[in-house]
């Protein structure tokens, strides 16, 4: 009573708070404010996001940005900072004199992003065209510490999991959610499985029953070390996670649940729930209204439910299955128990977050039961594969890549379930209000009546019941065994359909509005052109496409430093080894230049200059001949631009050739076609420039003499990408049967044996191309 009593009264003082008014942010396209970084910078395009507080702005004359402003800031790093250090080169506390324009937030289809924004006290946001360091920030306050460890421990996940693994493996153990796919998302959420992605009870649980059983195993059951250990792990996983309501929630029951042990003591679960509930609301009294501390909690207390139930069903089970004496009877009793055990969970849980998920986003997905049965599983060996790549990848580098290669599998289980459960939604307009508080206090008479004495004295009679229970590592084998079984069939589902198979495969990445390309010889030797304007995008590509556990690659070629080509392409070139990079020696006005550089020197990357005449060798009757630019400055007529400076090859397997052009211009186009004629003739043409009005001259066209062409362009970009001229002139030439479009038919894949070619996309599963 007392502590529902406080929890009544940290309502009440969040009720009767006033709400902070947001400063009044003038938006305009010239804003020059200065910064401190005060949170953890993420990549979000070619780009740094991070959140600044405004510390002066130009003055502070009328129609400044007032000072002590919070700004969702997108910006290149100062390239003071990329040079002595690394990605993301910003760091808590830096200051940074920012110039450009400010926006006030925008709604995101149907999510209102301005208020989401508003609840951060974030009113505004700042496109940087500048950014320069004004001082570096101490890195030694607990804030900086804490980002520094994330960042470190989120760059061992990226380097050893391939994505989108790598960021699932992220979102389960350090609560960053920034590099998970967006439809990867998406899945999780119309299967019901969203709350696998945050951390919460279960992840501590798995971390302090880990610890707990460890420390018992060192210093003896009941020792103090024994709880001490898993406390302290508990905490500071909590604090390196951030914080959050889930986490903080599992934390203190968490550690009652070892006090009361240490002491001898029983507390009931609605005693240690509402503590929890008091302790942080008269903390905070903002966070009940906070969607995750509610979830946590009525996730919870479907557990509280759930408990009992599970006794009396397991012991029914138990009972009538023991009384034989085989191990065949034992072992399906227990095989029985644990599936009772998680669908009674799975269902309590979701029927008592069932409002709050219908009232926050409007439908009810019906899956949530039988995804989470079939998740469950894999969640413990997911977490612990997770933190033991982490912890390998602090002593011992090349092994971690193993390790991250087993962790793989039951990561990719839990995709494999998220996007294989039917997206079946029920719409929730029938749960009003007053349905929703009926519900709650249905909820709450459980709780109190799971939580009574009797029923208490009730379960415990069940539980003296004799019953057989395996020894505990036959108990983890068998626990095992499930997860090895399908880790093990999905890696080789994904080994066979990588591996090679004596054809030449080419990959025109849907990246979005910029340009990727992946050609994997009939040997297996695979070349990455450009990557994108995006990490995350070729990344996934790359994950999905090479075998699991692979991080090389033979040839990566930069044809030139825009963003829309290299953005990504720095990315995997943190992640992956390369083997020879080839790159046309851009200037150093290039954006990214910087960027490019470092981490060419960071991670030792052999770097070759090309131009026209060089020819690689990439395997038995595979050959690159680079065709553009030239050795030194562009001919006489030909624009002095950085699209020109592109990178022109033509990859030739037996008699059939693609010619991947990068952005060149028509001034360029025409020069090719007079010096080089009929030796730009190619079966596939890469058009240049996304299909933009700039390039596709008539004549170039007529001596590439293509049957077929890829157009590189994100869904509905600002550019108007492919223009209508160009495709008027490729309908003329090839057909439009034969022209395929990223921003339409996703990734497009040509495979040839040398003499035949097909196409592949999400549309055209394996259409023939004669020549």
């Amino acid at each position: 009573m007392l502590l529902a009593i406080a929890l009544l009264l940290g309502a009440w003082r969040g009720l009767e708070a006033r709400p902070q008014d947001l400063p009044v942010v003038p938006t305009g396209p010239a804003h020059d404010v200065t910064v401190a970084v005060t949170d953890a910078p993420v990549q979000s395009g070619h780009r740094i996001r991070f959140r600044g507080q405004v510390k002066a702005a130009d003055g502070l004359h009328a129609g400044a940005v007032p000072a002590g402003t919070s700004l969702l800031i997108y910006a290149l790093p100062p390239p003071e900072l990329v040079e002595i250090r690394d990605w993301p080169y910003l760091a808590h506390g830096d200051r940074i004199r920012i110039s450009g324009r400010l926006e006030h937030p925008q709604p995101i289809g149907d999510f209102d992003y301005a208020a989401w924004l508003a609840s951060q006290q974030i009113p505004a946001i700042l496109w940087a065209t500048e950014a320069e360091l004004v001082s570096m920030g101490s890195g030694g306050t607990p804030a900086a510490v804490l980002h520094r460890v994330r960042s470190r421990l989120s760059s061992i996940l990226q380097r050893n999991i391939p994505a989108p693994q790598s960021g699932l493996a992220q979102a389960l153990l350090l609560g960053l959610r920034t590099e998970l796919p967006q439809d990867l998302k998406e899945s999780f959420r119309t299967a019901g499985m969203s709350h696998l992605l945050a951390i919460s009870g279960l992840h501590v649980g798995i971390v302090m029953a880990m610890i707990l059983g460890l420390a018992s195993a060192i210093a003896g059951r009941g020792s103090l070390l024994a709880f001490l250990a898993p406390a302290l792990v508990v905490w500071s996983y909590a604090i390196l996670s951030g914080l959050d309501p889930p986490v903080v929630r599992a934390a203190i029951m968490g550690s009652l649940v070892l006090a009361q042990t240490l002491l001898g003591r029983g507390m009931r679960g609605i005693t240690a729930l509402v503590l929890a509930a008091a302790v942080m609301v008269c903390a905070q009294p903002g966070l009940l209204g906070n969607l995750s501390f509610q979830l946590s909690f009525t996730a919870m207390a479907g557990v509280i439910v759930a408990l009992p139930i599970i006794t009396a069903l397991t012991a029914a089970v138990t009972a009538s299955l023991s009384s034989s004496g085989s191990w065949v009877a034992n072992w399906g009793g227990y095989g029985l128990s644990l599936l009772v055990a998680s669908t009674v969970i799975s269902t309590t849980t979701t029927l008592a977050t069932l409002p709050l998920v219908a009232m926050h986003f409007g439908a009810i997905p019906i899956m949530s039961v039988p995804a989470t049965i079939l998740a469950m599983p894999a969640m413990p060996a997911a977490l612990v594969g997770a933190a033991a790549t982490v912890s390998l990848g602090q002593i011992a580098g090349p092994l971690a890549v193993v390790l991250g290669t087993v962790s793989w599998g039951p990561l990719a289980w839990l995709t494999w379930v998220a996007n294989s459960m039917p997206p079946e939604l029920i719409p929730s307009d029938w749960l009003t209000p007053p349905v929703a508080l009926a519900w709650y206090l249905a909820l709450l008479l459980l709780i109190i009546g799971a939580s009574s004495r009797q029923a208490r004295w009730f379960v415990s009679g069940l539980r003296r019941r004799p019953h057989w229970r395996p020894g505990a590592a036959m108990a983890l084998l068998v626990g095992l065994a499930p997860v090895l079984a399908i880790s093990t069939a999905l890696f080789a589902a994904h080994w066979s359909s990588a591996r090679p198979d004596g054809h030449l495969h080419l990959y025109v990445l849907d990246v979005g509005q910029g340009d990727a390309i992946l050609a994997v010889t009939p040997d297996g030797r695979r070349m990455l052109v450009d990557g994108g304007p995006d990490p995350a995008s070729v990344l996934l590509a790359l994950g999905r496409l090479l075998p699991v556990g692979e991080r090389t690659l033979d040839v990566v070629a930069a044809t030139h430093l825009d963003a829309d080509h290299v953005g990504g392409l720095i990315g995997v070139l943190g992640r992956y080894d390369a083997r020879v990079v080839l790159q046309t020696g851009d200037p150093p006005g290039a954006a990214l230049y910087p960027q490019w550089q470092r981490i060419l020197r960071q991670h030792e990357h052999p770097a070759v200059t090309v131009s026209s005449g060089h020819r690689i060798n990439l395997g038995k009757e595979v050959t690159l001949d680079v065709l553009h630019p030239p050795p030194g400055a562009l001919p006489a007529g030909v624009s002095q631009s950085a699209n020109n400076r592109s990178m022109v090859m033509r990859l030739v397997y037996g008699e059939v050739s693609f010619l991947l052009t990068g952005d060149i211009e028509q001034d360029v186009e025409r020069h090719l076609a007079d010096t080089l004629g009929s030796r730009l003739d190619a079966d596939v043409l890469k058009v240049g420039h996304h299909g933009s009005r700039s390039s596709t001259s008539p004549g170039f066209l007529r001596m590439v003499d293509p049957h077929s062409a890829a157009i590189s362009a994100g869904r509905d970009n600002r550019y108007g990408h492919p223009v209508s001229e160009v495709m008027q002139r490729l309908e003329a030439a090839v057909g439009r049967e034969r022209i395929f479009l990223t921003a339409h038919d996703g990734t497009i894949e040509y495979v040839t044996d040398g003499d035949a070619m097909w196409v592949k996309t999400a549309s055209t599963p394996g259409q023939g191309m004669p020549r």
